[in-house]
């Protein structure tokens, strides 16, 4: 499977109008409104890269209200998800995110993918290609408990050379696989 995120900083105030566009994008799998100096981060999956690349380039990049984009390309190394969707779903609706990006020294990769799969709160990670090495996401009861996380575990791995962190926001988001709300809290 292919995938990748494309972090989007579109022009104010046209957010809800972006991620309406993007709903229709057939790769696109996730988009969320974040906090800091991108608007949007999007993700996108297909069982064929070049879909990917053509949605990226024809489809979401022709978003008349897109100012810029940076594509991030999940490379098919192993990478980490610990979590099924219905965990997710349950996660969507009790915690806060967000992703960090990573860079590092090619050989540090494996390192700190092992290293990330020991922190519980670190609930996906993928090597990247290109200019980032890796993408994780975290998930905590609260913002300010993702920070601790990050400060008290993830910065202080020492292969890590530096950071980008994406605070996601709820008030803009739509996952294409989320299961309907009340089929995953009527379950037993």
């Amino acid at each position: 499977m292919a995938k990748a995120y494309v972090l989007i900083v579109n022009e104010s105030g046209t957010d809800d109008s972006v991620i309406s566009n993007l709903r229709n994008i057939p790769s696109v799998t996730s988009a969320y409104g974040t906090y800091g100096s991108f608007d949007l981060l999007t993700t996108l999956e297909s069982n064929n890269e070049e879909e990917i690349q053509n949605d990226i380039c024809f489809k979401i990049r022709q978003i008349s209200k897109i100012r810029s984009t940076v594509t991030l390309l999940v490379d098919k190394k192993q990478g980490i998800s610990k979590i099924n969707t219905i965990e997710q779903n349950v996660l969507d609706t009790h915690m806060d995110f967000a992703y960090m990006i990573i860079r590092c020294l090619q050989s540090d990769k494996s390192i700190i993918i092992k290293k990330l799969d020991k922190i519980a709160e670190v609930i996906e990670a993928d090597i990247l290609i290109g200019n980032y090495e890796i993408i994780c996401k975290i998930a905590s009861p609260t913002y300010k408990e993702i920070s601790k996380i990050i400060s008290k575990k993830i910065r202080k791995i020492n292969e890590i050379k530096s950071t980008i962190t994406i605070f996601l926001t709820r008030k803009q988001e739509f996952t294409k696989n989320q299961m309907p709300r009340h089929e995953y809290l009527t379950t037993s």
